[in-house]
């Protein structure tokens, strides 16, 4: 009989056992998913393991590693475990699932699922009891395990087994290992894995070192003494350019025991770009080394600000550096320099003063690091500083910058003074003029005659004391010897003394003038030393009124008249010279017309030579002419008629003689050069020119009857003198004779 259970209800049995399955489903899911997820773990950790362990992968690719590891295993829980979780699970579901594996249920279980609660009017309701019942019936003989395949299941289990026994048994056998894969995979930590050999590379901090455009870079790799294998060779591989590998040098060969390290070595040489490398050695690599080019430091501006000494009365200058710069002694020089880059300190050295002496270091200036100051004070040699610059890269300059500073001394006043109408002696009445310019770089102080009377001590006679400061003193002034109280037969040293106003040693500098050597004499004796330079004067010049009598001929002896067609040879002149260029030309035989002009060329050519040398003679014989009326006069033993006779007879005609009628002579020698083709022209520019040669002879004659009148005149006043004398040696001769008689009468 079929029970009677209300129509809405599942039957307690079927629902515990739909119940019980939905449960075993979603432990099933679960377990499978959470073992395919370990094992993905696993097999993660055991790949990435590897990869590191073989590679060493750089802490990118170590990243992209985990999170591939990280999405592979939310996509599997997502789809093993948490998609299908929340697929919903009906008691219809669940019954289908059931009737599927069981047929002994013949669609009873569905139908017991389904039709309670909805069939009243669509069904028998004594039916519907009749197929629950029946449903009912062998659900205490089904067993849930056998609707799942448990292969997967175990399957995932397994591998989750084994991924996490290998796992703790690496922990547990090499924790070591274990903990240096965890931070590398979890904190990418560039710590390497343990190593045969140990590679240590100095200078790369955080990897780069940095080096001057165009420098070279030494790279030293040392291998640690202390592993169990040094490696024979290092290799550099460089990152790009197709991976070039070279080798580095071995630097020495370390002992164990005795070397902690084994050194090799590469150079870098000319580095114009920036460069990544590895080095290899062994089992051990040192990677993501780079090497960045960097701009080597220098300075690009420096100036020298100069404080000058005080006694060169000149304000502060900025002066900027070109070269060899030279400085006045006592000048307090500050270095102002500004480089091309950020620096951390400048390092000054003087190799020249103490070579033993460290550089100093300079700091650069707290507002701007790229430049800085360096103080000097009083140079007082010449001094060379050489600034090596280091600057914010860590970048040392290649070459230091070389400051020349040339200490310039202060040097003593220049004079250029001579002694003016002034010979070799002076009378005791004489007035001494010095006459000149003193210069001195910085000023001048004062100025003024030193002079010595025969081995006494020298004495001073000052000039001036120049205003201001004065770099130039033109120098007019005379000595007056009527107050020094000398007497004939002494001897005078004269010079002219100047001092500037330099003070830094103690005492300025004196520069001085020639020294002169002075006679002194009588006013009769100087007269005769004057006489005796006239008569040589005069001789010189009677010298020089032959020369130009000698081109006056010579120009006479041209003739511009042709030459008959055959004519024998001209014998020469008995009378003239042999040396004139006419008087050899007379003896040949060859009289063509071109001959002839060049003979007569010659003539003329060799007469203005001549008369440029008498014009210069001439003017200096005007010179000391006017030379004798200045010691005349200086002397004081000048009377007016030798004054005017010394100057208007015989300086100013000789002057005008030099300056005006030889100059028109010339000129005139130049005209008829012009004119030799034209025997018209040529006839009339030579008349023109011996009437030139004869008005300057004409001007010599009457200044040579001056002097002749000056020479009478002396010897005149030789006669006075010699009666004069003979006068008084009969004065003397009659007061000796006076004498002697009446010291006979007295002895009677």
């Amino acid at each position: 009989m079929t029970p009677n259970l209300p129509k809405t209800e599942i039957r307690p049995a079927i629902r515990a056992t739909l119940d019980g399955l939905r449960g075993r489903i979603r432990r099933y899911v679960w377990l499978q998913g959470l073992g395919v997820s370990v094992a993905w773990l696993g097999s993660a950790f055991w790949l990435s393991l590897a990869l590191d362990w073989f590679f060493e992968p750089s802490a990118g690719v170590r990243a992209a590693v985990l999170v591939a590891t990280l999405a592979g295993l939310v996509t599997l829980f997502w789809l093993l475990v948490v998609r299908r979780a929340m697929v919903p699970l009906s008691y219809s579901n669940l019954a289908m699932l059931l009737e599927r594996r069981f047929p002994e249920f013949r669609d009873s279980l569905l139908t017991a699922v389904d039709l309670p609660g909805g069939a009243d009017d669509d069904c028998n309701p004594h039916l519907l009891a009749e197929t629950c019942f029946e449903a009912e019936r062998p659900i205490g003989q089904v067993r849930l395990s056998q609707v799942f395949n448990p292969v997967p299941l175990r399957r995932g289990l397994v591998a989750a087994a084994v991924f996490v026994v290998s796992i703790a048994g690496f922990i547990q056998a090499s924790p070591d290992l274990a903990a240096v894969w965890a931070r590398r995979a979890f904190l990418f930590s560039d710590e390497l894995w343990p190593r045969d050999c140990r590679l240590v590379v100095e200078g790369f901090e955080g990897g780069v070192a940095k080096v001057a455009r165009g420098a070279d870079l030494e790279v030293v790799a040392k291998a640690d003494m202390n592993m169990p294998v040094v490696p024979d060779v290092v290799e550099v591989r460089y990152r790009g350019l197709g991976g070039a590998r070279k080798l580095m040098n071995r630097v020495g060969n370390a002992r164990p025991g005795r070397d902690d390290y084994q050194e090799y070595s590469y150079t870098f040489r000319g580095l114009l770009a920036p460069v990544a490398f590895d080095l290899v050695g062994g089992d051990a690599a040192v990677r993501g080394l780079k090497i960045d080019v960097v701009e080597n430091p220098t300075i690009v501006e420096m100036a020298l600000d100069c404080h000058f000494p005080r006694y060169m009365d000149r304000e502060p200058r900025s002066l900027p550096v070109t070269g060899l710069m030279q400085v006045p002694v006592g000048t307090r020089v500050t270095v102002r320099a500004r480089s091309n880059k950020d620096l951390v300190k400048v390092t000054v050295d003087s190799p020249l003063e103490d070579p033993h002496k460290p550089p100093q270091p300079v700091a650069p200036s707290a507002g701007d690091p790229r430049s800085f100051t360096v103080t000097i004070d009083n140079p007082a040699k010449d001094k060379t500083l050489l600034f090596t610059l280091h600057d914010a890269d860590g970048i040392k300059s290649r070459e230091p910058v070389r400051l020349t500073l040339a200490a310039l001394e202060d040097r003593r006043p220049e004079l250029s003074v001579q002694l003016r109408g002034i010979g070799s002696a002076v009378t005791p009445q004489a007035s001494i003029p010095a006459a000149g310019r003193v210069e001195d770089d910085y000023g001048i102080a004062r100025v003024w005659f030193e002079y010595a009377v025969d081995k006494q001590e020298p004495k001073i006679r000052p000039i001036a004391s120049p205003a201001g400061n004065a770099t130039q003193y033109p120098v007019s002034q005379a000595l007056d010897v009527r107050l020094l109280a000398l007497k004939p037969g002494q001897k005078l040293a004269l010079s002219v003394k100047a001092e500037d106003r330099f003070d830094l040693a103690g005492r300025p500098n004196v520069g001085t003038s020639d020294r002169w050597l002075l006679d002194v004499v009588t006013p009769e004796q100087l007269r005769t030393m004057l006489q005796s330079r006239e008569l040589v004067l005069r001789q010189r010049f009677e010298s020089v009124m032959k020369d130009v009598t000698d081109v006056r001929d010579s120009l006479a002896r041209i003739d511009f008249t042709p030459p008959p067609a055959a004519s024998s040879p001209k014998p020469p002149d008995a009378g003239a010279k042999g040396t004139e260029p006419g008087d050899a030309a007379d003896a040949l035989d060859d009289r063509s017309p071109e001959r002839l002009a060049n003979q007569r060329l010659l003539q003329v050519q060799w007469a203005q030579q001549n008369s440029r040398k008498s014009a210069g003679e001439t003017g200096g014989l005007a010179e000391a002419f006017g030379g004798i009326r200045e010691e005349l006069v200086n002397n004081r033993i000048d009377t007016e008629e030798l004054k005017l006779r010394l100057e208007d007879g015989i300086a100013k005609p000789l002057r005008h003689i030099t300056a005006e009628m030889f100059p028109e002579l010339d000129r005139r020698l130049d005209r008829l050069q012009l004119a030799m083709a034209d025997p018209t022209a040529g006839a009339e520019g030579l008349k023109q020119a011996v009437q030139q040669v004869d008005a300057i002879l004409l001007s010599m004659r009457q200044v040579l009857g001056r002097m002749i009148e000056m020479e009478d005149f002396n010897e005149a006043v030789e006669l006075l003198k010699s009666i004069l004398r003979a006068e008084q040696d009969l004065r003397d001769d009659t007061k000796r004779r006076h004498k002697e008689k009446l010291r006979e009468l007295m002895e009677k």
